[in-house]
């Protein structure tokens, strides 16, 4: 559902449009179509019911790319939901940014990570 270059998981649930004005280039770099939606709020919140369903929606992506067929290809702190803020194109931000930090983010989306761990057995016993 994501790659190393656009949106981390997270992003792709957070996010409705790029916010790469931290890269020097006035927002133009990055690609314009992420194809995400934000649940009805943009970047970070605190509100319980679209942290559900960014949490569900992120449960959902994963699932479908662990029980394909092939070699799955999860970016680094999806597992996490790790953010990179809406930058969509962090090649130039070596910071927390690019950085791969899960910044806390483990602790606060461990259900997440134990679900991806839960998964990755499932997928082991495919052939069983």
């Amino acid at each position: 559902m994501t790659c190393h270059d656009g949106f981390t998981l997270n992003d792709l649930v957070s996010y409705d449009r790029k916010h790469n004005e931290a890269n020097g280039e006035c927002n133009r770099d990055g690609a314009d179509d992420n194809r995400s939606w934000n649940c009805g709020v943009e970047g970070q919140t605190d509100d319980p019911a679209v942290e559900r369903l960014r949490n569900r929606q992120v449960k959902n992506y994963l699932t479908a790319t662990l029980i394909s067929l092939g070699v799955p290809m999860i970016s680094m702190g999806d597992e996490v939901r790790r953010t990179q803020r809406g930058n969509n194109n962090a090649y130039c931000q070596d910071n927390e940014t690019s950085s791969g930090s899960t910044g806390g983010w483990s602790a606060k989306h461990a259900d997440v990570h134990r679900f991806v761990t839960l998964l990755n057995a499932r997928r082991l016993l495919r052939d069983v």
